[in-house]
């Protein structure tokens, strides 16, 4: 995971609602890139809502549980 992807992680746990457009801003690149950044976080299972319209957004659903990450124990 990129270091974009975990800013974006933690820039949505700051907040209840954003457009793909506020996060291209902020992280100064496309629309579309933001989409797909979106679209790798939800296959990794980070519990994105998708909310269409004039007002709507991407919001992290709320009483989320992120899945268990797994970690490799290094061997001496």
């Amino acid at each position: 995971m990129n270091h974009r992807k975990l800013a974006i992680m933690r820039l949505m746990d700051s907040r209840r609602k954003f457009t793909a457009r506020e996060l291209a801003e902020r992280f100064q690149v496309s629309i579309r890139t933001i989409q797909r950044d979106l679209d790798a976080l939800q296959s990794m299972g980070f519990p994105l809502y998708t909310e269409v319209g004039v007002h709507g957004g991407y919001q992290v659903l709320p009483n989320r549980l992120l899945p268990p990450s797994s970690f490799i124990r290094a061997r001496r």
